[in-house]
């Protein structure tokens, strides 16, 4: 089955300096309590050449490297580093991330978006230096320039992104995509907890895709197998949220939640491959 994972984050570029890969046991930690107790092997060694080992073991068709701004400790990470990495690489592309406060921001996206590696922008609002709710003013450049490409947003809202919960809060992201109809949304951590306020943003607008990533097989995960499964099928994308989960083996445990094969070849290929625009 072809597969596209649209959350992975190599030792690379700045992320291996991050908590990710210099605190190793506190993200298998993170891992288990996910449900998932198996260790991706890169957290053992942190270098390019063993995630090229694991992504090609994977043997997924295509990987999504969101980048990072503003964040100490989690990131950040170098957007052209990225892009300079993951091109010539057929199994990757990358989403740089922005901070809309930046007085560069604007010229380094327009820059970066004629990179053929990559297929749209990340922005985590929750994250940034000066933490903002999604559908703040100072996020809107970012969605109008996105809608003018014709290109995707990653848009983190989920998890612990944010000083509080409020900023993961469904409305804000709800208000986003009703004043940008023709922007695709695609919701990092799916927005859990949130998780049915989420599913009903998804199926209120047309253009939001949920992205539960490592949150998809936490304990308490019902209300995402349902909509997946079911009524949301069309409008969720696959995601590991690698290194926390291990690329191949992750896969295989996430095809044993799926009803059947239809189901399976829209999560897991069919709605990205759309949302990248692959021919």
């Amino acid at each position: 089955m072809r597969v596209i994972d649209f959350r992975v984050r190599p030792p690379v570029a700045g992320f291996e300096a991050g908590r990710m890969y210099s605190m190793p046991e506190r993200t298998a930690a993170m891992g288990a309590a996910f449900g998932f107790p198996e260790r991706a092997p890169t957290l053992a060694d942190s270098s390019a050449k063993t995630f090229e080992a694991e992504l090609d073991s994977a043997g997924l068709e295509l990987a999504v490297i969101p980048g990072r701004v503003g964040a100490p400790g989690v990131g950040p990470a170098d957007n052209d580093a990225l892009v300079k990495y993951a091109a010539g690489k057929s199994a990757l592309c990358v989403f740089p991330a922005v901070d809309p406060r930046s007085p560069r921001w604007r010229a380094d996206a327009e820059r970066l978006l004629g990179e053929k590696c990559v297929r749209g922008l990340t922005l985590e609002p929750g994250l940034l230096e000066r933490p903002a709710y999604p559908d703040d003013a100072a996020c809107q450049p970012v969605y109008e320039l996105c809608a003018a490409r014709g290109v995707p947003v990653i848009l983190s809202a989920g998890g612990n992104v944010g000083p509080d919960c409020s900023y993961t809060a469904p409305e804000h992201v709800d208000r986003v995509a009703r004043e940008f109809p023709k922007l695709d949304l695609v919701v990092a951590h799916g927005g859990w907890p949130w998780i049915t306020g989420y599913n009903h943003v998804a199926f209120r607008r047309g253009n939001v895709y949920l992205s539960p990533d490592m949150y998809a097989l936490m304990p308490g995960n019902e209300a995402y197998l349902a909509a997946m499964n079911g009524y949301l099928s069309e409008r969720y994308v696959y995601a590991s949220s690698f290194p926390f989960v291990p690329l191949r083996a992750y896969r295989e445990r996430f095809l044993g939640v799926l009803a059947n094969e239809a189901i399976a070849e829209r999560v897991l290929f069919a709605n990205a491959a759309r949302l990248l625009r692959l021919s």
